[in-house]
């Protein structure tokens, strides 16, 4: 319990220098804002289509923002850990009075969250839109369930991804740059199979724990190079 209470308050430190800089997170808004700019663009103001086709558009800007609002773990991690080793901080952390994996866990703590309440924010304004029009169709729901779950789940992976990649790293650019290629890989692998996804269950199942055992295998990896600086 002790640990736990340990690795939330770095965690909170972490989120509380995130916060400070909201400039930072500027360019990572702006993808979402774009997408529900979209949808509501075509539902109040685009020529009129049939709900068929406003659904289909809305399921894929859901898709989207299922993978865009989690890559702000990609800079978030790179920042993490390479940027600590960067400013000459990372030795001052590693003498605090907590265990090792209370750090690591603490710091991994501080980047997970905001990805998934950014993307989910923006899907739950996507939906209301939806609504308000009296859209949300009982065919439409479970695959709106689908996005709402990849959401931290694919925060999760490239936090733990971006999180190892940061831990490897010499630099925060260059941590946030081959994070930045796979997160690109990720993205379009998840757009092409979008279809799939979103109206198979045993796929969607088999994708989600997939993507759950890669982010343990780069969690774990992480932990145990990160146990080995001090």
């Amino acid at each position: 319990m002790k640990g736990v209470s340990a690795a939330m308050r770095i965690a909170r430190h972490e989120w509380g220098l995130i916060l400070k800089e909201p400039r930072f997170l500027l360019p990572f808004l702006i993808a979402p804002a774009l997408l529900i700019g979209v949808q509501s663009y075509a539902l109040f103001l685009g020529p009129p289509g049939s709900p068929d086709e406003i659904l289909g558009l809305a399921r894929t800007l859901l898709l989207m923002l299922s993978v865009l609002a989690p890559s702000l773990a990609v800079p978030l991690a790179a920042d993490s850990f390479a940027g600590e080793r960067e400013r000459n901080t990372l030795e001052i952390l590693l003498c605090l009075p907590i265990g090792m994996g209370t750090l690591f866990w603490g710091k991994v703590l501080g980047i997970l969250p905001l990805p998934v309440l950014v993307g989910w924010a923006g899907q739950a304004l996507m939906l209301a839109i939806l609504g308000s029009q009296g859209l949300l169709t009982a065919a439409f729901a479970p695959m709106a369930v689908k996005t709402l779950c990849l959401t931290p789940l694919l925060a999760l992976f490239f936090s733990a991804l971006a999180s190892l990649i940061s831990m490897r790293a010499e630099s925060v650019r260059g941590a946030a740059q081959l994070a930045g290629l796979v997160m690109l890989a990720m993205v379009f692998t998840v757009l092409a199979l979008a279809g799939p996804l979103l109206t198979g269950t045993g796929f969607f199942a088999i994708s989600a724990g997939v993507l759950f055992l890669g982010s343990g295998a780069c969690l774990w990896l992480a932990g145990r190079r990160f146990l080995r600086l001090h």
